[in-house]
């Protein structure tokens, strides 16, 4: 009876989980309820004794059985990372995060001595308990931004597309395009080809310590490098040399591509009925006066559906802010360096705790705080 209540709860919660992404992928909340109903379903598998069931709680035994040489792996490799990373990119902030993981899981690892060697003070305890448990709850957050980041891309592949932006990045020297970039406009050159879109937008300010715009340095890369020569069957290029940051890229780029006369014509988005496109020419974004802007108001409702071309490690996270501002527009990733990979990602999780701050916190109060008092209580 157990068996079949975990496999109707999985069953059902699978509907729901099934159902919030095929309508709307880009919420990372998806992988929250995915989880929990693949979750379920190998509960009622086990309880149900059906085949593979054993081969479960075996796998589950040996995996928590060697999890201390699983995490001592994982603590050695995030440090040789952050020691690559420091060598190759330098000692910022965003370069050091495989670094300070390693050092953090380690500490984590210890734990435990530390409680033995003050020998069992509750105080101790209580407090190794809740960082214990605070890291169980950012550990499960992180598991799911890196499953589901895996997960997107591969729903998101067909993806219709009337045009395509390419955000920029930081300029090697303050002027050429570094590697890291080359393969972001490579992949938006293919994706504009592939899909025949009249407009490829390449978005990219340019920074404090740069000659000249990402934008500029990215369309001159095109041209020499990347093999787009424009003409009959070859998009037009549109430079947004604005932004220096990832919501300026998509706010600008809307506003640029609202003027494009290419798509002066285009469809209106599924569900939104004949909606006629605005012909008066689109303002400054509200950044250029200095006003904050927040939620979806300044982009063009009636833009048809794009691809936002990024990195990879970024690719989720463009993905959540198109959908925040209200841009019709999937993401896809090119192909990052191995060694850039897990800083990068590490990056973009701690900017997806940020943009939450407040319902992150309590969550961690919430799992991470009964069982302290309890101990402390009990004593």
């Amino acid at each position: 009876m157990t068996g079949l209540l975990w496999l109707l709860a999985a069953l059902l919660l699978g509907w729901v989980a099934v159902g919030r992404t095929r309508a709307e992928p880009r919420r990372l909340g998806n992988a929250f309820w995915l989880l929990a109903a693949l979750l379920l379903a190998l509960n009622a598998l086990v309880a149900l004794g059906l085949p593979g069931g054993g081969l479960l709680v075996l796998a589950g035994g040996g995996l928590l059985l060697f999890s201390p040489l699983l995490v001592l792996a994982l603590v050695v490799l995030l440090l040789a990372n952050g020691v690559v990373m420091v060598r190759r990119e330098g000692r910022s902030l965003g370069n050091l995060l495989s670094l300070l993981g390693g050092l953090a899981l380690l500490g984590l690892a210890l734990t435990p001595l530390l409680v033995l060697g003050t020998g069992l003070r509750p105080v101790v305890l209580a407090v190794v308990l809740f960082v214990d448990l605070a890291a169980a709850y950012l550990g499960f957050v992180l598991l799911a931004f890196l499953g589901y980041g895996w997960l997107y891309p591969r729903l998101v592949r067909g993806w219709p597309a009337s045009w395509v932006v390419v955000l920029g990045s930081g300029l090697a020297g303050g002027e050429r395009v570094p590697p890291l970039l080359a393969g972001r406009v490579r992949a938006g050159i293919a994706e504009a080809r592939a899909r025949q879109v009249p407009v490829l937008v390449l978005s990219g300010g340019r920074g404090s310590d740069e000659q000249r715009s990402e934008a500029d340095a990215m369309a001159e890369w095109a041209r020499t490098e990347g093999g787009l020569v424009e003409g009959d069957g070859v998009p037009r290029l549109l430079l947004e040399e604005q932004s220096a940051s990832t919501e300026q890229n998509l706010r600008h780029t809307a506003a640029l591509l609202r003027e494009a006369p290419e798509l002066r014509a285009g469809p209106a988005l599924p569900g939104d009925g004949p909606a006629p496109v605005d012909p008066a020419p689109t303002v400054a974004p509200r950044e250029s006066a200095g006003e904050p802007a927040t939620g979806p108001a300044d982009v063009p409702a009636a833009l048809p559906p794009g691809l936002v071309v990024t990195s990879s490690y970024h690719v989720l996270r463009a993905a959540m802010l198109a959908r925040r501002l209200g841009l019709p527009a999937q993401a896809v990733g090119a192909p990052t360096a191995r060694y850039f990979w897990p800083s990068a990602v590490l990056r973009e999780y701690v900017a997806v705790l940020a943009e939450h701050p407040v319902v992150h916190a309590v969550l961690t109060l919430l799992v991470a705080l009964p069982a302290p008092l309890l101990v402390l209580w009990l004593s």
